[in-house]
């Protein structure tokens, strides 16, 4: 891990005043009430695998986005739809973009794994499996086992799952990384500077088994296709799923040392 420069919510204009090149946390949504609850704001949960330092959190909702100098970029989930039409997905799309032509390190999870395959070309949908919640298992591809980003990750390995869209076609020259039967692209590679995994790395289990005691009220039993309802409560059902990830949480690590790696003396 790297040392990373102080962490705090900022006025973009501030930015350039720094003297280390941040990372940014572009924040895309919030967690269910429950959980931040317990953590605090969605951020709280990257922060604590990646430590305090050096981070900017900057809500891609209601802030301006700044010019896309960082050292990297980490893209939070939603419980948005990235084909919503909204107006602050669109300028997200935009800001990534142009990250991208200048070689940042991006990293999207879920929602944000979703909206850079749709910034670059690709396709969501809603997925025909309905929805995937709570620690299910995934298995890397030949070149997911060859990715930095999966550096040290074993061929199959448990991660944290929450949501019922997928990526259903990936951007030209994109590469799979990992796979389930849920999900064809559970995690994907463009260039060698952009990354998206369908999965939670920063969800703990105390994390996981709030989002179910959050959603189950709320989300139509139709979506759990899987679930039989006469063996089990859907909530029991799935909470029974929920166990320690650290082998997903190692892709936030991961991450972290790509962009150390690339910023060199800036880290």
């Amino acid at each position: 891990m790297f040392h990373i420069a102080n962490k705090r919510r900022c006025d973009p204009e501030e930015i350039p005043r720094m003297n280390l090149k941040p990372i940014l946390i572009l924040k895309t949504g919030e967690l269910p009430r429950r959980v931040t609850a317990s953590i605090g704001p969605y951020e709280r949960a990257f922060l604590n695998v990646l430590g305090d330092d050096r981070f900017v959190v900057v809500d891609a909702r209601t802030d301006t986005l700044p010019e896309p100098d960082w050292a990297g970029v980490i893209v939070t989930g939603s419980p948005a739809s990235v084909y919503d039409g909204d107006t602050c997905i669109a300028r997200s799309e935009d800001f990534l973009r142009r990250a991208a032509d200048r070689s940042v390190p991006l990293y999207g999870v879920c929602f944000g794994h979703q909206l850079l395959a749709q910034a670059f070309g690709g396709k969501v949908e809603k997925c025909r499996h309905g929805w995937e919640l709570g620690t299910v298992t995934l298995t890397l591809t030949s070149a997911g086992r060859a990715d930095p980003l999966f550096s040290a990750l074993p061929p199959s390995f448990t991660a944290q799952q929450s949501h019922g869209d997928v990526v259903v076609e990936l951007p030209a020259g994109a590469v799979t990384l990992a796979r389930n039967e849920h999900c064809a692209y559970q995690a994907f590679r463009l260039g060698d500077h952009i990354w998206g995994t369908q999965f939670h790395p920063e969800f703990t289990p105390a994390i996981m088994a709030d989002m179910i005691h959050a959603l189950t009220p709320v989300l139509p039993p139709q979506v759990f296709p899987r679930w039989q309802p006469d063996t089990q409560p859907l909530r029991d059902w799935l909470l029974a799923t929920v166990r320690d990830a650290p082998a997903a949480q190692r892709c936030l690590e991961n991450f972290a040392t790509i962009v150390e790696s690339r910023s060199g003396s800036q880290v």
